[in-house]
């Protein structure tokens, strides 16, 4: 008989009363509300970088169009003419900025009097490109 009364007395104690369970979701709101803020900057980081890798690459590859051909593209589809001694680009095509537009080409560049300007803008408003 008195083990029924341990077994009613367990039972009544075992799993976790609403006011708990609230106090946890609460908690981890809390957590979250502090945390989530400090990683939404992180993208827009990852997206430069992005951009000044893909700049870089496409740099390596005008440069390398230029020395086969004495002279730089008219355009960025140029790297990928076949008759110009392309495709100088891996994937065979010309990769858009991380936020979708394309980037912008200039040969002569005005910042680059010699060679070329290659640029794009974040949504931020900030300019990435290869003369800085």
């Amino acid at each position: 008989m008195e083990n029924k009364k341990q077994d009613k007395h367990l039972s009544k104690r075992s799993g976790f009363t609403l006011i708990e369970i609230i106090l946890v979701v609460v908690i981890i709101g809390i957590l979250a509300g502090i945390g989530i803020p400090r990683l939404g900057g992180q993208s827009d980081k990852a997206k430069i970088g992005q951009a000044q890798g893909n700049i870089s690459s496409l740099g390596m590859a005008i440069r390398e169009y230029e020395i086969i051909n004495g002279d730089y593209p008219s355009s960025l589809d140029g790297l990928l003419d076949e008759s110009k001694g392309g495709p100088f680009l891996e994937k065979k095509v010309i990769p858009k900025d991380p936020w979708g537009s394309s980037y912008i080409y200039a040969a002569p560049g005005s910042h680059n009097n010699h060679t070329f300007d290659l640029s794009c803008t974040s949504k931020k408003g900030k300019i990435i490109n290869n003369w800085e």
